[in-house]
């Protein structure tokens, strides 16, 4: 079972160089639901820096959306929050707390190891304090 924050996610739409998750039919690939949010923002960020035009960023958009529905998106619910509100060992910025919480809500929940895939050393740093092999980076 793999966990993939936003960075994971990027790194495949933008076709940016490094380790990149392979999405294989029949893999369990799961997200938080902010993954969403942030990556529709990096593309209009990409669009409004123009590195994007106006037919890229309607490409890099459904790009996304075909990516996103590739994956399991959990939501962020009770038991997330709860967890990401809690303390780490490392400085953890808010998503990435929501990111590695929802990746310990889904292992506790499927009682399986989960591999979380991040392409930012924060959250590497943030995943690893609480357990998770990391791969990505």
């Amino acid at each position: 079972m793999k966990y993939v924050d936003t960075s994971a996610v990027l790194r495949l739409l933008f076709g940016e160089p490094g380790p990149a998750l392979a999405l294989e039919t029949g893999d369990v690939v799961a997200s938080s639901e902010i993954l969403e949010v942030e990556g529709f923002r990096a593309i209009d960020r990409a669009r409004l820096m123009n590195h994007l035009d106006d037919r890229e960023t309607a490409v890099k958009r459904k790009e996304l959306t075909d990516l996103i529905g590739m994956l399991d998106l959990l939501p962020v619910d009770r038991s997330v929050i709860d967890r990401a509100k809690g303390s780490f060992a490392v400085n953890v910025r808010s998503l990435d707390a929501i990111h590695v919480a929802t990746a310990e809500v889904l292992a506790a929940e499927a009682r399986a190891e989960v591999e979380f895939w991040t392409h930012d050393d924060r959250q590497r740093i943030a995943a690893l304090s609480r357990g998770f092999r990391v791969k990505g980076v």
